[in-house]
């Protein structure tokens, strides 16, 4: 999943020059070595070094088109197994998938001639088939790596009341379909075969008010945003509840706003905090251990950012959906960090 990701390097260099000085924004500040650093955003495909060829400008120029790779409400995003990102636009009604290997964006627009209504989550599974939610239909489409569609899962009509975050499993090889209205959890085979669903509306454990995001661990583990209970239920492959942590405050390492979610190399969970514009960073068992972002239009800053992903390289992407772009850190094991310290790289 690494290949190709050297690009991210290029757009650095190309944002902030070859051999900068320029001190990239970390987390925590210097002097301490850094556990999180800005790396570089971007908002088209410009901002990577990547030209669009002449006749491409030409054919788009005389068909009154603009840019595909023009961000303009990225929501959520991932990454398959080729290193290519794939984005939910929901400012454009369609899903855009950034091939690093190639230099090429393709877009997905909808399906049998129809645009999708609102999506808000992508997946991928181990042959890299993308699967996204259109929450407005309560659909959740197949589509093959090349974007061809390949069904549907629980129905072309719209099986769930409102389709929000997906993820797919790799241990269990199922994919969960988190039903923000109903609220449930539903687990699907990657040909929409219906294997188990879990939840109900309330407050008591293994229960939600307006679940939103998901995550899974390296164990199968499932991380669920419950939004309006102010916390983070986590569970085992089968539904059962496991745990929760979490709580509302005006503070760090409350939950207020929560939207993406997503875990590092170390299990580490990644709260996106939508009301202090922050990603918040707690331990496996729930403890707060660290922010980085806050509310702003400069490096690192955000304005209620959405959905999360990592890379096989411990880079996290942010999708800052109301200023058009996609932000990229790098995170820094504990060994790693006390590496670059002692090398004078902290700075």
């Amino acid at each position: 999943m690494g290949a190709g990701l050297a690009w991210l390097a290029l757009s650095s260099s190309l944002l902030f020059g070859q051999g900068s000085k320029t001190s990239m924004p970390q987390w925590p500040p210097a002097p301490e070595p850094p556990r999180i650093q800005f790396i570089s955003s971007y908002s088209r495909a410009a901002d990577l070094g990547w030209k669009r060829p002449l006749w491409r400008k030409i054919v788009d120029w005389a068909m009154n088109e603009t840019d595909p790779s023009i961000l303009q409400r990225p929501f959520a995003l991932t990454i398959d197994h080729e290193g290519r990102l794939i984005i939910a636009d929901t400012g454009a009604a369609n899903v855009k998938i950034f091939d690093p290997a190639k230099k090429s964006i393709r877009v997905i627009h909808g399906w049998k001639g129809k645009q999708f209504g609102t999506p808000v989550a992508v997946a991928v599974d181990d042959e890299d088939n993308i699967y996204i939610s259109d929450s407005g239909g309560g659909r959740v489409l197949k589509y093959s790596p090349k974007g061809k569609l390949l069904g549907f899962i629980g129905g072309e009509e719209g099986y769930f009341k409102r389709s929000a975050s997906i993820a797919f499993n790799p241990v269990n090889h199922l994919l969960y379909v988190v039903d923000t209205v109903r609220p449930r959890v539903f687990a699907f085979t990657t040909e929409g075969e219906l294997r188990l669903r879990f939840g109900e509306r309330g407050t008591d454990p293994g229960q939600f008010n307006f679940p939103t995001f998901i995550a899974i661990d390296k164990m199968g583990q499932l991380y669920i945003n419950d939004t309006l209970n102010f916390r983070i239920q986590v569970f085992s492959p089968e539904g059962k509840f496991l745990e929760q942590f979490g709580s509302q405050g005006d503070g760090s390492g409350f939950i207020n706003r929560p939207k993406g979610l997503t875990i590092d190399s170390e299990g580490h969970i990644y709260i996106a905090e939508a009301l202090f514009s922050t990603v918040q960073i707690f331990d496996v068992q729930g403890r707060y251990l660290l922010s980085f972002g806050q509310s702003g239009k400069g490096r690192g800053e955000f304005y209620i950012p959405a959905g999360m992903t990592f890379d096989s390289s411990n880079r996290v992407y942010v999708a800052d959906p109301f200023q058009r772009r996609v932000e990229v850190f790098q995170y820094f094991p504990e060994d790693a960090a006390n590496s670059r310290a002692q090398a004078g790289g902290g700075r």
